[in-house]
């Protein structure tokens, strides 16, 4: 009776001890492949507004999400300094044209001087004429002829040379009548700079300094793009990529929206990989219009990649390393390798190597 006992014991420990199995069997129906991608919105045709010179912002106009028109003012600078080069352009400019005009009295001097020379020179040519004369009759000698000759052609060089000194000047001054022109032309076109306005119309998405910020050249002020052209921003990563392509279906999450989902279409795929993200940009437009969107808004998505109606699946768990599954035949579990298609996070495909009748299991 004891060795009943014990023998009953046994049976009933290598029962429990066997493995426990659970079963399933390739059921037929649709499935999805997705590649999963995360992103953000961003307007398409959208430029920065940034400064050109140094400055405080005195007056800000505009704020986020406004509609703006084409050559609008939107922020201005304190420009007093500038203000202040544009004066001294205007004074340089008032003494240039006084300078330049015919009552210059730089030019009015020289011109004293050429007919005091011409005066000179009229007298000179009239004493050696006279001296010719007199040189004729033996009057005088060669040596005085010489002289007054002497004196004749001095006097004409003089005369000559101020009046290309006159010239000269007059050319000088003419100059720099031109250059403090063009110097308060360019005072007065850096004056506005200081006025940023918008380079056509559209949205202002997003402002990055406020009134009475100190700004730098080369600041960015704010964004500035077309509100009909957002688009949607997205990194594939490398061994994604190549089942992404132009015209299919995005489901999108906003991180803004939980649980819900927007539908957009891919538009557009970048060959350029990106060392810094390591990833694919690809982008995408909403199928419809979505009122309050936020540049830079960031988003999860799935590219719907490929889709079956009628696909044999089994669940995702069952299938071990190498595409492998266990198939029991009677109370015989044998491994078969299968052919896999379409993988979703639940369900693979089965291409070849199993029967819609086999029943597999897994254990537990």
């Amino acid at each position: 009776m004891r060795r009943i006992i014990v023998l009953g014991l046994l049976l009933l420990h290598i029962s429990s001890c066997k493995p426990k199995f659970d079963e399933a069997t390739p059921k037929t129906g649709p499935v999805t492949e997705a590649v999963f991608a995360s992103g953000s919105i961003e307007p398409k045709d959208a430029y920065m507004l940034t400064a050109l010179f140094d400055g405080f912002i005195q007056k800000s106009h505009v704020s986020e999400n406004d509609i703006v028109k084409d050559g609008q003012l939107l922020f201005q600078l304190d420009n007093r300094q500038q203000r202040t080069q544009v004066n001294i352009a205007k004074t340089n400019l008032t003494y240039a044209k006084i300078n330049a005009s015919d009552n210059s009295p730089a030019l009015q001097q020289l011109k004293a001087q050429i007919n005091a020379a011409k005066a000179k020179m009229q007298t000179d040519h009239t004493t050696l004429a006279r001296y010719e004369n007199l040189y004729l009759t033996h009057s005088v000698s060669r040596q005085d002829v010489d002289n007054a000759r002497l004196n004749y052609e001095s006097s004409q060089n003089n005369y000559n040379a101020l009046q290309e000194n006159y010239k000269a000047t007059e050319n000088k001054m003419r100059q720099e009548l031109a250059n403090t022109q063009s110097q308060l032309q360019n005072a007065e076109a850096g004056n506005q700079y200081y006025n940023l306005s918008a380079i056509g119309a559209g949205k202002v998405y997003q402002i990055f300094k406020k009134q009475g910020d100190l700004i730098r050249k080369g600041d960015q002020v704010a964004q500035i793009g077309n509100p009909d052209s957002i688009v949607i921003n997205l990194d594939v990563d490398e061994g994604s990529i190549s089942k992404v392509q132009s015209g299919q279906r995005v489901l999108i999450e906003l991180n803004t929206e939980k649980n819900k989902t927007y539908e957009a279409t891919i538009s557009k795929i970048y060959p350029h990989f990106n060392e810094r993200s390591q990833s694919y940009k690809v982008e995408a437009r909403f199928l419809r219009e979505i009122p309050g969107l936020i540049s830079g808004t960031q988003l999860q998505a799935n590219i719907i990649t490929t889709t079956k109606d009628d696909a044999m699946l089994i669940p995702h768990s069952f299938v071990m390393s190498g595409n492998k599954v266990l198939v029991k035949k009677g109370e015989k579990i044998d491994t078969t390798a299968i052919t896999t298609g379409i993988v979703s996070d639940e369900w693979i495909e089965v291409l070849t190597g199993l029967a819609a009748t086999d029943k597999i299991v897994k254990q537990k």
